[in-house]
């Protein structure tokens, strides 16, 4: 069984970057994603330039809709009166109340500014899942007709595309622990990736995101050699969306 543990949130923060490098180095990590409209996005990307042992770490694009500013800032239905998106919007109700273009708009931004840092995309995801909402599909099906990366799955609407990944919410929150791990379904899936959010904390995640501490924790397990020795034992692949 091939196994993708994705860390999501890279470029945060100093302190999600550090933290899913160690989760790389130390750990059982091998892909992550990139929010390029974040703080800490140059650092991330200093990260990556900088570092030949990071050469293996595959990284996507986290998409985000949900989380501080835009990488474009004219939009006019995706921000409040500040600049800032909306923290949080239903997947049905709220949407609808965006302009989609705009949606394509600064997700298209997005990936570019990735690409245009010299990073070598292996796929999209989202915060807080919003790539997965169904009126947002339109927008999803041009960037995939466009960019033919690979896309985590949990989609909420039918997608004929043959690049989508099995995905699982395994290992968050009340979750967030080694016998989730070995719990997996190993007979299942050829490949499955879920999701993580290792990170050192620091003042920006403490102030701005409502998952926080659990982020240590994740951290402190990704890194186990408990953890370790289970893949191992288990003959599970460890990989990044390079490797399908």
């Amino acid at each position: 069984m091939k196994l993708i543990i994705n860390a999501d949130d890279f470029g945060m923060s100093r302190g999600a970057n550090f933290g899913i490098i160690d989760a790389y180095k130390r750990g059982v990590v091998r892909s992550t994603s990139i929010m390029a409209g974040m703080p800490g996005f140059d650092h991330a990307i200093e990260l990556l330039n900088s570092d030949k042992d990071l050469d293996n770490l595959g990284c996507g694009v986290h998409l985000t809709l949900t989380a501080y500013k835009p990488v474009l800032n004219n939009h006019k239905t995706i921000v409040d009166e500040n600049g800032f998106f909306y923290k949080r919007i239903d997947s049905k109700e709220a949407v609808k109340k965006f302009d989609l273009e705009e949606i394509y708009n600064e997700f298209s931004a997005q990936i570019k500014k990735v690409l245009n840092n010299g990073v070598e995309i292996t796929h999209l995801d989202s915060h807080h899942h919003i790539h997965t909402f169904e009126p947002l599909k339109p927008v999803i099906e041009s960037l995939i007709s466009e960019y033919k990366l690979p896309i985590r799955g949990g989609l909420l609407y039918e997608l004929n595309y043959d690049k989508v990944i099995p995905y699982s919410t395994f290992f968050y929150d009340k979750t967030v622990s080694l016998d989730s791990f070995k719990k997996l379904n190993l007979n299942k899936y050829n490949i499955l990736e879920t999701m993580t959010h290792p990170a050192y904390l620091d003042t920006f995640i403490m102030e701005n995101s409502s998952y926080n501490l659990k982020r240590i924790e994740e951290l402190k397990i990704l890194t186990s050699k408990e953890l370790i020795s289970f893949i191992d034992e288990n003959d599970i692949k460890l990989c990044n969306y390079r490797d399908i």
